[in-house]
């Protein structure tokens, strides 16, 4: 599927004396929002995967609902990271540089060391907005100014991939003692913990480095394999995916509390019923990469039931225990996470 059409601005960033100048005439909210006097909402929008990334097909189905729904709200997409960085999205949107971003928890740590929570929930995002954890969570986005309209992805996780030394792996217990894997700073924790040396690296050198054998494998997605073009050395893939990947759609703080009750509803409305509908978009994503994945003669490596539910736990123990030491508060949350 490819993303609906929507106005493209050409350049992200205003200058702060013609932002002033706009929300001094009445055309922007302070949050970067234009609402026009017969009650029309223009919201600017960037992401942080490209355009026709799989990340963003949930986005452009919310979109979609607003288009049929809520037609007096306007999407103004500015790009994907080629126009703006993505550690940088989340803090655009606090500025009011930008009114909404879809943006990898990942990415705004730095801003909001509890963002990292959502890596940790077991749960499908309907879930845990009918749980109360949605809540709990944006409450902390809003002390930073920014507001979580939901999320915009399911069914993605990370999972381990493997080079020639597949045939070493225990599926039952993996033990990487003595590998060197390349993970970011989410995978990093649980790869120690399996015994490897863990090295960070850009996406666009793993290929390289599977291929001369300089890495043994490395921690991605469930999916985009292809898309990111590293898929070929992967000689097989260890089925137990074991944190979740989670996009919140964030909005400028300022620029929700501007709008009318009628405009907030249907956000509200729109992502809530998304929500519920995001499984049965992401599904066959993963399915048909996994087929894929099978098709080309790559090794699953399928643990059992049991064996996958305690690597996964294992996975998130240890990243509730580093996440208390960073921002206690953030457990707040687990109980709402496990009571499901």
């Amino acid at each position: 599927m490819s993303a609906p059409t929507y106005r493209r601005r050409a350049a992200l960033r205003l200058g702060a004396g013609a932002i002033a100048s706009m929300v001094l005439s009445g055309c922007l909210s302070a949050g970067g929002g234009v609402v026009s006097k017969d009650g029309k909402v223009t919201l600017r929008l960037a992401t942080t995967q490209t355009r026709d990334a799989p990340e963003n097909l949930g986005l452009w189905k919310l979109i979609e609902r607003l288009e049929k729904d809520a037609p007096w709200i306007t999407i103004d997409y500015v790009g994907g990271p080629e126009t703006i960085a993505p550690n940088d999205a989340a803090e655009n949107v606090q500025s009011g540089a930008l009114d909404l971003a879809s943006v990898s928890s990942a990415y705004y740590t730095q801003t909001l060391p509890e963002a990292e929570v959502f890596d940790l929930t077991p749960n499908a995002p309907s879930v845990d907005r009918e749980s109360g954890a949605l809540d709990v969570i944006n409450n902390w986005h809003e002390e930073v100014g920014l507001r979580v309209l939901g999320v915009t992805i399911s069914e993605m996780a990370y999972m381990l991939h493997f080079g020639s030394r597949w045939t070493e792996i225990d599926i039952a217990d993996p033990d990487l003692t003595g590998w060197l894997m390349r993970g970011g700073p989410t995978q990093q924790p649980m790869l120690e913990a399996l015994g490897a040396e863990v090295v960070n690296m850009p996406v666009g050198e793993i290929y390289t480095a599977m291929e001369r054998g300089t890495i043994d494998g490395f921690a991605a997605g469930n999916s985009g394999m292809y898309d990111l073009g590293i898929a070929e050395p992967i000689k097989a893939s260890y089925m137990a995916p074991y944190l979740t990947i989670r996009y919140p759609l964030l909005m400028n703080l300022q620029t929700w509390h501007s709008l009318d009750d009628r405009t907030r509803q249907a956000l509200d409305k729109a992502m809530t019923e998304l929500e519920i509908s995001l499984p049965d978009i992401y599904r066959p994503v993963v399915e048909d990469e996994y087929e894929r994945w099978a098709g080309d003669g790559k090794e699953l490596l399928e643990p059992t039931a049991a064996e996958t539910e305690r690597f996964q736990s294992r996975a998130r123990d240890i990243g509730w225990e580093l996440l208390e030491q960073r921002a206690p508060r953030a457990t707040e949350v687990r109980d709402f996470y496990e009571a499901r």
